[in-house]
């Protein structure tokens, strides 16, 4: 209990630190560069609502009890109306070149925050779901989904994407397809013979039921790249790095689940692998794998996406959820009358049975259903390789990635051919959420790299021509510069609090997707509870 409540703490502290320290970076380029021009500056704080302040050389150094950033109280950058002190003095008015120079600073500094940190994780490098591929060997397509209606098949090899070629993980390929405007056309390679497939993205409910996206309806044959551990039985059988696993046992695998699925199912049997390295294909036999003693859970036998509700994806052939009733598509909502309410609330109260018989509540179409089984205590076997893959991109690299999809972002939600909607950006809540699990779960690069996406991002929309953000503050700077005179007072304000109303109502609208992403969705029904017992599990003696 103690432990976890460290836990929660070094995550809200990294979470605190960074994203406030993005805020503060911000504030602190418009505050050097407002006392480089000789601007007035009336107040520089770190955090908000202030605590403490020290007054020195004109300016009010405040510490606010609310951590989230900071802020320069800046008067003389405003074009609404004259420029006021905090006593109510009219200031002299500044030249634009100055205001321009101060508005720009603050999304400056944030540019060479990112690229700073972005060298930490460039020197690091980023862990990815997959390694780069130049092609995917289709592993399935649903038939009923737009991809095969346009003639994707198995066994298909995806060699461009809208007219060209790519170099990208797994996910890098899914995001291309996601910020893709209109038809998506995928040359393809199918037995040495190149043709065409195109097709008009949909959403695709099962893999992102809210969120609606054109998640597409295919997944690939991902190679299984294994580095041997030091001394582990992969390197004592011969293994090497970079060795590409074909089969386990005869039969083929498509990715890296199947890999340790067929390692598990040996449960410490000699193992045969047929392996490709650099092209010569071979079989490496007589690795016994190890049990890792750290790594028995009971389970009961399913697939599910790591979110609230749990829906059953798939169930395992003669697992303990096949032999207890449960089916695809069911909704596990409570264990043993507790509701579940989180992810990791369903892992832990499947340990908590230690294997004794457990009531689940499941949500099956309009039915209520009580469904009674046993979860088993699997044990996991390991061969002692490594699969993790990263990319090095340089911090430039990274700062035009951002660009490229901020780009696409807004071309996708002004569009009526795409699925991206307004209601897919996440604001500060929903930045932090995901900030938070990827600390939780022990990712700190991710979460570092997550940081650096913030912090380039922010850049880039205070750039934005609004007249409440820096772009505005520089675009009317630019203006008065060009007139020699400001733009008329009784023009300007109608237009400022526009823009403030539209931006409070769009925070307000992310902010509220971003509650509902985040509360479990509870699924409301009136029919009846049915009873179901499960079948006698005939392995225990």
């Amino acid at each position: 209990m103690v432990g976890t409540i460290f836990l929660y703490v070094c995550v809200a502290l990294f979470v605190v630190f960074f994203f406030g320290l993005c805020i503060f970076v911000h504030e602190l380029g418009h505050f050097l560069a407002a006392k480089w021009r000789g601007l007035h500056v009336i107040a520089f704080s770190i955090g908000f609502k202030k605590i403490w302040g020290y007054k020195y050389k004109g300016v009010d150094y405040r510490i606010g009890c609310i951590p989230f950033g900071g802020y320069v109280d800046l008067p003389q950058i405003d074009s609404t109306g004259p420029a006021k002190d905090g006593e109510g003095n009219i200031l002299p008015p500044v030249k634009p070149i100055d205001r321009i120079i101060t508005a720009f600073a603050g999304p400056l500094f944030n540019i060479l925050f990112g690229l700073f940190l972005g060298t930490f994780l460039w020197i690091h490098g980023i862990p990815q779901d997959t390694p780069k591929l130049k092609s995917f060997e289709v592993a399935f397509v649903a038939e009923d989904s737009p991809e095969f209606s346009a003639g994707l098949r198995k066994g298909d090899f995806v060699q461009t994407l809208n007219g060209s070629r790519f170099y990208a993980t797994w996910n890098d390929f899914i995001r291309k397809i996601l910020f893709t405007v209109g038809e998506v056309e995928l040359g393809v390679n199918r037995g040495g013979e190149n043709i065409t497939v195109k097709y008009l993205p949909k959403a695709n409910r099962h893999v992102m039921p809210e969120e609606g996206l054109a998640y597409p309806y295919f997944f690939p044959k991902i190679p299984v790249i294994v580095m041997p551990l030091q001394g582990s039985p992969a390197e004592k059988a011969g293994l090497k790095k970079n060795d590409v696993i074909l089969k386990v046992n005869g039969v083929e695998i498509s990715g890296h689940d199947e890999f340790s699925e067929k390692i598990n199912e040996s449960a410490g049997n000699p193992i045969v692998l047929t392996v490709n390295r650099q092209g010569r294909v071979f079989d490496v036999d007589k690795i016994v794998a190890v049990e890792e003693q750290s790594a028995a859970f009971y389970r009961i036998g399913v697939k599910y996406d790591a979110k609230l509700p749990i829906s059953v994806n798939e169930i395992v052939p003669d697992s303990a959820a096949d032999r207890g009733g449960l089916r695809n598509n069911d909704v596990i909502q409570k264990i043993n009358g507790r509701a579940l309410t989180s992810p990791e609330s369903f892992f832990n109260m499947i340990q908590q049975s230690r294997g004794a018989e457990t009531d689940f509540s499941v949500l099956r179409g309009d039915q209520t259903l009580n469904i009674r089984f046993a979860p088993r205590l699997v044990r996991n076997y390991s061969i002692g390789v490594q699969q993790v893959f990263y990319s090095h991109p340089n911090p430039f690299q990274q700062f035009a990635d951002v660009i490229d999809m901020t780009y696409k972002s807004l071309r996708g939600m002004v569009s009526s051919k795409s699925t991206i909607k307004p209601r897919h950006m996440s604001g500060p809540l929903g930045i932090v959420s995901v900030i938070g699990k990827a600390v939780y779960h022990g990712n700190i690069i991710l979460a570092l790299n997550l940081i650096v996406m913030i912090t380039f991002s922010l850049a880039l929309i205070n750039l934005f021509p609004l007249p409440v953000l820096d772009g505005g503050h520089i675009v009317l700077s630019i203006i008065e510069g060009i007139r020699g005179k400001p733009l008329p007072e009784a023009f300007i304000k109608p237009i400022f609090m526009v823009c403030v109303v539209l931006l409070i109502g769009l925070m307000v609208f992310v902010t509220f997707y971003d509650i509902i992403r985040t509360l479990p969705r509870s699924a409301k029904t009136t029919a009846p509870v049915k009873e179901l017992k499960a079948v006698p599990d005939e392995t225990k003696h």
